[in-house]
């Protein structure tokens, strides 16, 4: 530190500015270092999703194991509940073995890709899938605020909010012009536009993609193909808060709804906390929610 009471001598840079030779590149050495530098961060950040790959994969390894006996028991005990039906299709003149078949064939479908889907999630394809889509997209974590506004729903312990990852740019800008800039989840990523009503401004959709993730982690990866399936059929439509009082009137409860719908309760929680507008009707699902009752 110099003495403030000294005053520096500038005559060091009066004359003529010195000359370098052509062996001397004063401007490309920090651009070659710069070069280096982002190659070397890039590098760290795929050795640490790596490291990231094998402890996501070690942590619910266990569970896997236990999705996979239990479809596999779900499946034994359907087809045995199928065996007096079958009995009864096999008379003849009753005419109710192609009913009989279909219900067959659509039990036996689901129960294939749940299969297939667990299948998957025990070899870890969620997570050799993020540390490629890692390298092909720009992926940071979570911020405080959208961690404080997921809390609001599912409370503060509910998943390893630091696992998540937000994923923008790169291959998601040819996929977002094609799906028309809705944000979607993949497994522990949440995909979003750059730019439109589902970008990262709007923390209520970020936490609507974060309930994907929270259902992948108590449900894995056949999430996703209920999402799909859920969108084709019922869609997002719930009700409302009134079509959520008579749900429980009823004695609905959240599992009963797919899994678009979850989410989009969740969002529309946070949006009436946010509005400070009534959410009693809201409020026994999100219990059931927090509870992985799903």
């Amino acid at each position: 530190m110099s003495d403030p009471g000294e005053h520096p001598d500038f005559s060091v840079l009066e004359g003529p500015a010195p000359e370098f030779t052509s062996q001397v590149r004063p401007g490309g050495l920090p651009r070659a270092g710069r070069a280096v530098e982002s190659a070397a961060d890039w590098l760290a950040d795929r050795i640490e999703d790596a490291a990231t790959w094998l402890a996501t994969f070690v942590r619910y390894l266990p569970a896997r194991l236990l999705r996979v006996g239990l479809t596999l028991l779900a499946a034994a005990v359907g087809a045995l509940k199928l065996a007096p039906g079958a009995v009864r299709a096999a008379r003849p003149g009753k005419g109710e073995a192609k009913v009989f078949l279909r219900q067959c064939a659509r039990r036996g479908a689901f129960r294939t890709v749940q299969l297939a889907l667990e299948a998957l999630d025990l070899i870890g394809a969620p997570e050799i899938f993020a540390f490629v889509w890692r390298m092909i997209t720009r992926t940071s974590p979570l911020t405080g605020e959208e961690i404080a506004a997921a809390s609001l729903v599912l409370g503060p312990r509910a998943l390893r909010y630091q696992d998540v990852r937000v994923a923008e740019g790169g291959v998601l800008r040819w996929i977002f012009k094609r799906n028309g800039g809705r944000a979607f989840a993949t497994f522990h990523t949440v995909n979003l536009p750059e730019q439109g009503h589902h970008q990262r401004s709007n923390v209520e959709i970020v936490v609507h993609e974060i309930i994907h993730v929270y259902q992948y982690e108590r449900a894995g990866s056949r999430y996703f193909a209920e999402a799909l399936l859920g969108q084709r059929e019922e869609g997002y439509g719930y009700g409302g808060p009134e079509g959520l009082a008579a749900a429980a009137a009823r004695g609905k409860r959240m599992a009963d709804f797919n899994r678009e719908q979850q989410a989009q309760i969740a969002q529309d929680y946070l949006a009436a906390l946010r509005l400070r507008a009534p959410i009693d009707p809201f409020e026994p699902f999100i219990e059931q929610l927090r509870q992985g009752w799903i």
